[in-house]
């Protein structure tokens, strides 16, 4: 099922923050792909002692394509991943920011 994201856009990049509650970083999965990238997570089945309050406690697949626009450069792309939140970074392409050109 695909997981609640959100997204913001400065001079330097994107940020995108993916929920993934329940997931450990080592089952969570990023693929750079042409133009975009995938987050694929697993959440293994919830604790006995844990109570769900809308969804069920049995194991769940995220799954996000995330398109970029061109001037994103996926191959630059750093992650973290904290609190059920995965984080990434996508900077702007170099070719895509802006320069002083000198006057002669």
């Amino acid at each position: 099922r695909p997981p609640q994201f959100r997204t913001s856009e400065d001079e330097n990049g994107a940020t995108v923050q993916v929920a993934l509650p329940g997931a450990r970083k080592e089952d969570v999965k990023l693929t750079q792909l042409e133009g975009g990238l995938r987050v694929e997570a697993i959440r293994a089945t919830l604790p006995d002692d844990w109570k769900t309050l809308r969804d069920s406690g049995s194991a769940t697949r995220y799954g996000l394509d995330i398109r970029l626009t061109r001037r994103l450069d996926g191959t630059k792309t750093t992650a973290s991943f904290e609190a059920g939140v995965l984080t990434l970074q996508v900077p702007v392409r170099e070719e895509a920011k802006p320069r002083q050109i000198e006057v002669n």
